[in-house]
């Protein structure tokens, strides 16, 4: 066992300390209670599990905090996790303005202690002790009681600043090659106009930017149909999702059918034979007629994923709500179809310098249609859109052409 003890000098920067160390992230939480009838709190970076049996978790103050101080008497503590978008109250907290808790939302818990709103989770406990750790205490807290109040990612501190963390690593940072992505979509601009007006529905461009993701890169709007999609809104291209968007590339298709989970073999058939359903006909679909609600759940779904906060158990979740929409995407419009409700229709861009349709990393899609229509009017909808992919394409080749150049050069469809 070493003799070095707490009193041995330090022979290195302090800080070069804090700045090593700050390479580190640490959540960030705050510790609330009421003493005297009044709340206070302390905002700190170093909580941590401890034990599980007994059910402990800690917290180190500074041995000179005032805030501590008056923690310390409490009979009751509540600790709330910060959500990655609550660095304001995160802010206020931390002050010492005397009037903070007036400023951001919070209700007792069952022992009174302040709970903040919109918090990741609470942790409901009493300090059980504390050990005197150079200029900070080591204070352990006896849990009572915990919950998750909304499971989103946490705030984190890291390096001097505040942040959160994206479970898709940086696939929607904007570089020059997104830019180059976004400006392809652009190029789709007056054909999106003019199909939005004609159906009055919303009409979209989406541009692949990953191996696993599309983005929303220019939007048009007709009629009543809401202006909901903002552009960069990423969208995945995982089972059932993305049909037009890979079928024109085996090695897309394969990648494609990778990520359904678990692996099924019937499955993945079954999707293979979509790919190859849609490459047949040129156009793919997706229904909303027997169960509104389920793809409106497939929206909310969405909706998360395009936020990228996610847990790795929001995740697992919104992925596998992906997974179980299979039954709105896929078919064909056939002469006997009647009171037919699409949620969209979608066509490729085909690459502009192939000698046989190659997928360009470029889709069009209608959404907002009108309900209850027959076979004839969707397949005027599917012959104008693909008509409008055949008008881009020769925007591509020309106009465009030093802007889906850059496109295909940047690796972005398989990075």
């Amino acid at each position: 066992m070493s003799d070095t003890t707490l009193d041995t000098p330090t022979t290195f920067d302090p800080r070069a300390f804090r700045d090593v160390l700050g390479h580190y992230p640490t959540g960030v939480v705050v510790v609330t209670a009421m003493v005297d009838a009044a709340p206070v709190g302390m905002v700190v970076g170093t909580f941590s599990s401890v034990s599980l049996e007994p059910p402990l978790v800690s917290f180190m103050p500074m041995t000179s905090s005032s805030s501590y101080a008056k923690l310390r008497a409490a009979d009751r503590v509540c600790i709330s996790v910060f959500a990655h978008d609550q660095l304001q109250a995160c802010r206020t907290l931390a002050s010492k303005d005397p009037e903070k808790f007036d400023k951001v939302e919070w209700t007792p818990s069952a022992a009174g202690a302040p709970m903040i709103a919109d918090a990741v989770a609470h942790i409901h406990g009493r300090i059980e002790r504390e050990v005197e750790a150079g200029d900070h205490y080591i204070t352990l807290v006896a849990v009572d009681d915990v919950a998750v109040n909304r499971p989103v990612t946490p705030l984190l501190f890291f390096q001097g600043g505040y942040g959160g963390f994206s479970t898709t690593g940086l696939a929607a940072h904007v570089d020059e090659s997104l830019i180059s992505a976004v400006r392809v979509a652009e190029a789709a601009r007056p054909q999106l106009d003019r199909l939005a007006r004609r159906f009055g529905c919303s009409a979209a461009a989406l541009v692949q930017v990953s191996a696993v993701d599309q983005t929303i890169g220019a939007t048009s709007y007709g009629g009543d149909s809401d202006a909901d999609e903002r552009i960069g809104v990423r969208v995945p291209l995982i089972p059932p999702l993305g049909e037009a968007a890979v079928a024109w590339s085996a090695e897309q298709v394969d990648r494609w059918v990778s990520r359904i989970f678990p692996q099924d073999e019937q499955v993945i058939a079954r999707y293979r034979e979509a790919a190859e359903r849609v490459r047949t006909q040129g156009y793919a679909i997706s229904r909303v007629d027997h169960d509104p609600e389920g793809y409106a759940a497939l929206g909310e779904a969405l909706g998360e994923y395009a936020h990228g906060e996610l847990t790795p158990a929001r995740d697992r979740a919104v992925r596998a709500a992906i997974a179980g929409a299979g039954h709105f995407f896929g078919g064909s419009i056939t002469d006997s179809d009647s009171s037919i409700d699409l949620a969209s229709v979608v066509v490729p861009v085909f690459s502009p310098d192939a000698d046989e349709p190659r997928n360009s990393g470029l889709v069009l899609r209608l959404c907002h249609l009108p309900a209850g229509v027959d076979a004839p009017t969707v397949r005027e909808w599917i012959h104008a859109l693909q008509e409008a992919a055949r008008e881009v394409a020769e925007t591509l080749r020309t106009t465009a052409r030093k802007d889906h150049a850059r496109y295909a050069a940047s690796g972005l469809r398989t990075s």
